[in-house]
């Protein structure tokens, strides 16, 4: 399940401090769908780097999170759950 946000709560990192290689975020744009990409000083960029659209055209964002924050060991999990 996709978690929206409206654009309007999404904080654009330091990209100085941070440099270039965070996770990129899934971007709605009402017109065209999802991209999966960044928000640098106020243009949308695709995960390549190559330029979308101007971020006021986004309407909602989401956090992409990796398989492993969610895979469960199911032995592990029945372990916990039973003591």
């Amino acid at each position: 399940m996709i978690h929206w946000k409206p654009v309007s709560e999404y904080n654009e990192p330091n990209w100085v401090k941070n440099g270039t290689a965070l996770p990129p975020w899934l971007f709605w744009r009402p017109n065209k769908g999802a991209v999966l990409g960044y928000i640098r000083d106020g243009e949308l960029f695709d995960a390549k780097w190559i330029y979308v659209c101007d971020s006021n055209k986004v309407t909602h964002f989401s956090e992409v999170n990796g398989p492993e924050s969610n895979v469960v060991d199911l032995g592990s999990f029945r372990e916990q759950s039973e003591s």
